[in-house]
Parts: C-alpha cells; sequence; structure tokens
C-alpha cells in the first residue's frame, strides 16, 4: 500500500465522495494528493459544479417554454 494516490484513484476517490463519505485513510490521502496536485484540484472543482448544475436540473420547470435557463445562468447559481 502506497502512501499517496495515483491521479486516476484521486479522481475515482472524488466522485466516490460525492455519493458517500470516504473512509478516514482515504480521505486523509486524497487530501495529501490534492494539496500537491493542481490538476486534481482542478478536477474537483470540476466535479462539484456538475453535482450542483446536475441538482439544479431536477428543480427546474421543463414545461416552461417562456423562459429557458441558460447553462451561464445554471453556472452562477451553482457558484453561491
Amino acid at each position: 500500500m502506497t502512501f499517496l494516490h495515483s491521479c486516476q484513484k484521486a479522481a475515482e476517490l472524488l466522485s466516490q465522495s460525492l455519493d458517500e463519505p470516504l473512509d478516514l485513510i482515504d480521505k486523509l490521502r486524497l487530501q495529501v494528493h490534492l494539496s500537491m496536485c493542481g490538476n486534481c484540484r482542478n478536477v474537483e472543482e470540476q466535479l462539484n459544479l456538475i453535482h450542483k448544475m446536475g441538482a439544479q436540473i431536477g428543480s427546474l420547470d421543463l414545461c416552461d417554454e417562456t423562459e429557458t435557463p441558460s447553462i451561464v445562468n445554471l453556472n452562477r447559481s451553482a457558484e453561491r
């Protein structure tokens, strides 16, 4: 067992963490990896944004044709 995760493993754990809590060891190893890897921090930000946007899509009234929300508006809402 290595102390640090690979980027692939880090991405898998980032995705998993959106669905369920990580165990303590994986959580700590992921935090260490993220502290050293800017690419994986970017992946984390992107996954969090996609997760927030996905949650908002479920609350949109898609039958109302008078106003169509844009991705820009969804993005701004997700950042709040």
